[in-house]
């Protein structure tokens, strides 16, 4: 006698990808990289922070995708939600997060050139 598995372990019905399965989460990444851009495109230059009428609207549009999200039980579609409330945090602080990823990557450089010469 087989045991039948549970609903909510059966394979999803109609073949859906992974993505269309995810939709509120997938909207809200798309958000979250969107606002990323705008950010990047409108700040004034690279240690400058961008202006917060934007990057604050931007935060709290995808704070709701991520509510819709949570709201309608998503299986799987965290990533996506964590990635887009990431990036639309990030917008915030664009100027500061670039500086310090600038030394950051600079030291590792250096620390490989030493690395290398020893």
């Amino acid at each position: 006698m087989a045991l039948d598995k549970p609903s909510h372990l059966q394979p999803e019905a109609g073949g859906s990808t992974w993505l269309s399965a995810r939709p509120a989460s997938a909207i809200t990444a798309a958000l979250g990289l969107l606002a990323f851009i705008i950010a990047a495109v409108t700040s004034n230059g690279i240690g400058s922070t961008p202006d917060y009428r934007i990057t604050v609207t931007a935060l709290v549009v995808v704070g709701m995708g991520c509510v819709a999200a949570i709201a309608r039980k998503e299986r799987g579609g965290y990533p996506l939600w964590v990635a887009g409330l990431g990036l639309a945090v990030i917008s915030i602080v664009l100027g500061w997060f670039l500086m310090v990823a600038i030394v950051i990557a600079a030291t590792a450089i250096l620390i490989l050139i030493i690395h290398g010469l020893m």
